[in-house]
């Protein structure tokens, strides 16, 4: 006699049918778990910086802070964020609308900054008050460890407004910045090597306006390196400015150009610190619109070729180190337009151009 076996039949396909929706709230449970340990975790982290920076006498206070994006990332948002207490400028209070960051949940090193201006910034005892503005503000933050490998920001239509009984009125503002840094991969970690560019389009400088006579925006654009660098740190300028000077610091300026109408500028250098704290090293520059600016200072100007003479007498010597001298050599100006210059040599507490001294430099600190 044969046994029934349908219903064992029934019964183990109807398992078959409910394992995988079991399993798929088993996922999303225990992921879900995991989502909110994490995100206490990171509420642990900032309530401890917040301390931190509390007992250094720096108080940051958010009384809109909420911190979500489940289930795939996390987004910390802050409201009304303001600040006061001890920086190395003295003692200042700031404020900012808005601040939200964001990380995916499989790349938490990696942070996605926005922030809704205006951010104000301002000393306590009325010296100085900062006002910085924009329409959009985007940043990206990767992080290796406690170290910071990269950092990008892209501000569209930048405004900054300074004021205050001990510093000079400005009113600056330009169409697009955008900077970047990153860590050097090619060189050791602990040279703390750093490469950084930032440019700036369409920029109105008030200052820079009055000195070449133009109100033509400027355009302008750094490529650098900077050796022992430590970014961020909380140390007094002259803290920090001394402990790289220590190290052996250089900032190598791979390119530095500058365009304002028909005055320009193309510049390469390297520059450190010497032991009584004053900048040294050499600039190698070429420009164009140099007679205009020479006619600026006096020297030269309508009814008069001093100016071109003197800019040709620089440029003739521009020449002659930037290349072996040859026949016929003269001032001709490149293809590109630019003239080089002789090469500007900062040392001792003076600088020269070529072999003529005309200016010196106060230490930093």
């Amino acid at each position: 006699m044969s046994a029934d076996t349908s219903g064992t039949i029934k019964r183990r396909s109807r398992i078959g049918l409910y394992l995988p929706v079991a399993l798929l709230f088993a996922i999303a449970a225990g992921w879900s778990v995991f989502w909110f340990v994490a995100r206490n975790t990171v509420n642990t982290a900032v309530n401890t910086w917040l301390a931190r920076e509390a007992a250094e006498g720096r108080n940051w206070n958010c009384p809109d802070r909420a911190l979500g994006g489940f289930p795939f990332r996390f987004e910390m948002t802050c409201s009304n964020l303001t600040f006061a207490g001890t920086t190395p400028e003295g003692p200042v209070t700031g404020s900012l609308p808005r601040l939200a960051a964001v990380a995916q949940i499989y790349k938490p090193q990696h942070v996605i900054v926005e922030a809704t201006g205006p951010l104000k910034i301002a000393k306590t005892d009325g010296t100085a008050d900062l006002t910085f503005d924009w329409k959009l503000l985007d940043a990206s933050v990767i992080a290796v460890g406690r170290s910071v490998d990269r950092v990008s920001v892209v501000i569209d239509q930048p405004t900054l407004t300074v004021a205050g009984s001990a510093v000079m009125p400005l009113d600056l503002r330009a169409n697009s910045f955008e900077s970047h840094l990153r860590r050097d991969p090619a060189r050791p970690a602990e040279e703390n090597t750093y490469d950084f560019t930032l440019a700036f389009d369409g920029a109105v400088v008030p200052p820079l306006d009055a000195l070449l006579a133009t109100q033509t925006p400027v355009k302008l654009a750094l490529d650098a390196k900077v050796s022992h660098a430590r970014p961020f740190t909380a140390q007094s300028r002259a803290q920090e400015l001394e402990t790289w000077r220590q190290a052996g610091g250089r900032l190598h300026i791979l390119r530095l150009s500058m365009d304002k109408g028909a005055q320009r500028l193309d510049a390469r250098g390297e520059l450190g610190l010497d032991e009584a704290h004053r900048p040294a090293g050499t600039i190698d520059a070429s420009v164009a619109g140099l007679e205009q600016l020479l006619a600026r200072f006096g020297i030269g100007g309508q009814g008069s070729n001093l100016g071109s003479l003197i800019a040709g007498g620089l440029a003739r010597l521009g020449a002659r180190q930037a290349q072996p001298p040859q026949a016929g050599d003269g001032a001709a100006k490149p293809a590109d337009g630019l003239t080089p210059l002789p090469t500007v040599t900062i040392a001792n507490g003076r600088v020269a151009v070529g072999p003529f001294a005309f200016a010196t430099v106060q230490p930093l600190y």
